[in-house]
C-alpha cells in the first residue's frame, strides 16, 4: 500500500461540492457501526458440518477504524471527526457469520473460537472505501475468499467478491449507509457461494 497516503484531514478542494461536510471536529469523533442487515426472507435447509470463519486479513489503513475515502483512484484518505466502532474486518466477519447461518450453515463459528471444524473460510479485505468520482460517490467493498478442507488442507475453491452502493452525499453518515448496503450485497453473495461449494463437496463425498 505504498501508493496510498494517509492524511488526518481531507483535501482543501471541494469533494462533491461540499468539502466542509467532510472535515469534522478532531477531538470528539462520531463513531459508526454498519447499519443492521435485513432479516432473511426464507430459512434455508441446514448443512452438515462446521465451518470456521477467519477474520479477514487487512493491511495498512484497512486494518484500522478509519472511515476511508478516495477522492482519486490512487489516493486513500480518512474522514476527520468520524471513525468506525470496530475495524471493518471485524464488522464484516460478524455480518458474514450471520449471513452464513441464515443461508443454511447452522454451525458457522469464528475460527478463533476453539471449536473443531471441517472447513475454514479465509479471506483478504482488499477494499473498504468510499470512491468519489466527480459529483458521484459510492461505497466499495472487495473480499478475496478461500474455502479450505481442514483435514487435507486442500483449497476447495476461491472467489473474488466486490460490491458497491451509491452514497446520497459525501457526509460520513451517508457514506456509512452506503457501506451498509454494499456489505449486505457482498455478505449474501459470499454466503450463497459458500453454501454452493459445501453442497457440491458433500455430494462428491456421498457418491464415493
Amino acid at each position: 500500500m505504498n501508493r496510498l497516503r494517509f492524511a488526518a484531514l481531507l483535501l482543501a478542494t471541494p469533494l462533491l461540492g461540499a468539502c466542509s461536510s467532510l472535515i469534522g471536529p478532531r477531538g470528539n469523533p462520531q463513531v459508526f457501526l454498519l447499519p443492521p442487515a435485513p432479516a432473511p426472507a426464507v430459512a434455508a435447509a441446514p448443512l452438515r458440518g462446521t465451518l470456521a470463519v477467519a477474520l479477514p486479513a487487512a493491511n495498512g489503513l484497512l486494518d484500522s477504524a478509519a472511515l476511508l475515502v478516495s477522492p482519486q483512484p490512487d489516493q486513500l484518505q480518512v474522514y476527520a471527526g468520524a471513525r468506525w466502532a470496530e475495524r471493518p474486518a471485524v464488522m464484516l466477519r460478524q455480518r458474514l457469520l450471520a449471513a452464513l447461518i441464515d443461508a443454511g450453515i447452522a454451525r458457522a463459528v469464528p475460527a478463533d473460537s476453539g471449536v473443531l471444524a471441517q472447513y475454514t473460510l479465509q479471506s483478504d479485505l482488499d477494499e473498504f472505501r468510499l470512491r468519489v468520482d466527480g459529483q458521484h460517490a459510492a461505497a466499495q467493498v472487495t473480499l478475496q475468499v478461500r474455502l479450505l478442507d481442514n483435514a487435507s488442507r486442500q483449497l476447495l475453491a476461491q472467489q473474488r467478491f466486490s460490491a458497491s452502493a451509491p452514497a446520497a452525499n459525501d457526509r460520513a453518515a451517508a457514506a456509512v449507509q452506503a457501506f451498509g448496503q454494499a456489505s449486505v450485497t457482498l455478505q449474501d453473495a459470499v454466503a450463497a457461494w459458500t453454501v454452493q461449494q459445501l453442497r457440491a463437496t458433500d455430494a462428491t463425498a456421498t457418491t464415493r
